[in-house]
């Protein structure tokens, strides 16, 4: 498909968590250049990104992309609560409204292009999405759009700056432990979809063997997995190190620069070991220069076996409580 030029621009609403909004921003910046259309963001808090773009990316960045809610009212006759679910083309306000919902973006891609390709005046996109979507992802006619997305992923993280106190962060964090391995462990949302200890483990020495490095990034999403997984890679001869949160509830102000600082750290990696599921870590590896040399940890079947077995049988022991069985019996 050749870019259309009447698309006048890409309108993005990123959602949900860090990770997920830069995935979005990546898809919807890629889409922008594919088809020579200007890109925009308006980046609104949520509980778990408390943080305003302000806080988030260098001043520059936000004041050659971001615009506020005002703007898109004001300048566009855009309010995102107003817009539909799923792919809707407007032709009376010029705009293609795509919303994936439950049901994702990448869905959608083949009525896009066909909404793009007819667009007969000056249009706008507008995108609202926490994940990633590919325009040209027809198997047939792009056998290798997957490692071409990442690329164009790749090149778009480099381009991104963040918040200097992220930026001077990671930099003071990574000064002279260069080279080294990155380990991500996801637990608290993820434990499900998370692999074995002895899975990690395995991972961890083969990278360190594989590379000859000793020196270790350890992140995590909670202070306990952290330390629990520093004390291992010591143990087998490793040296782990890692950035101090000053806290680390995700709706808490700062924990953002935290997080994000953790990942631009891991961006740097020369090689990573992490749960496959963890988007956060998956598009760290896509943004460092060693994704085909990382070691992505798929689920474990055995231990989610046991976590939903665990989770049945709490339910069922409280749920007489739950439901009133235990105040009804010792009232009667």
């Amino acid at each position: 498909m050749q870019p259309n030029g009447n698309i006048e621009r890409v309108l993005l609403f990123p959602r949900s968590g860090y990770s997920n909004r830069l995935q979005a921003m990546a898809s919807s910046a890629i889409l922008a250049k594919r088809l020579g259309a200007e890109f925009r963001i308006c980046w609104e808090s949520e509980n778990v990104v408390p943080e305003g773009p302000e806080l988030t990316f260098d001043p520059q960045f936000c004041a050659e992309v971001m615009v506020t809610p005002m703007q898109c009212k004001d300048d566009w006759g855009i309010v995102r609560d107003e817009l539909p679910r799923y792919l809707h083309v407007l032709p009376e306000r010029r705009l293609i409204v795509l919303a994936g919902h439950e049901r994702g973006e990448q869905v959608f891609m083949a009525d896009l292009a066909r909404a793009i390709e007819a667009a007969s005046h000056s249009t706008t996109i507008v995108i609202i999405a926490g994940g990633q979507f590919f325009l040209d992802s027809d198997s047939s006619l792009h056998p290798n759009w997957q490692s071409k997305f990442r690329a164009a992923r790749h090149d778009y993280y480099a381009s991104v700056p963040f918040h200097p106190a992220i930026e001077s962060g990671a930099a003071r964090a990574i000064a002279d432990r260069e080279p080294f391995l990155g380990l991500h462990l996801r637990y608290t949302d993820r434990a499900h979809q998370a692999p074995l200890d002895s899975q990690i483990r395995t991972a961890l020495l083969s990278a360190a063997d594989s590379s000859g490095l000793a020196n270790v990034f350890v992140a995590a999403d909670s202070r306990a997995t952290r330390e629990r997984w520093s004390k291992v890679a010591g143990e087998v001869g490793l040296q782990p190190w890692s950035f101090n949160h000053g806290s680390w509830d995700r709706s808490a102000s700062g924990s953002g620069q935290a997080a994000l600082t953790d990942w631009r750290i891991l961006t740097r990696a020369e090689r990573l070991i992490y749960f496959a599921e963890s988007t956060f870590a998956e598009e760290a590896a896509v943004a460092s220069s060693g994704y085909e040399r990382s070691i992505a940890l798929r689920a474990s079947a055995v231990r989610s076996t046991l976590l939903r077995a665990r989770g049945l049988a709490q339910a069922a022991a409280s749920y007489p409580q739950r439901h009133g069985w235990l105040r009804r019996s010792s009232s009667d």
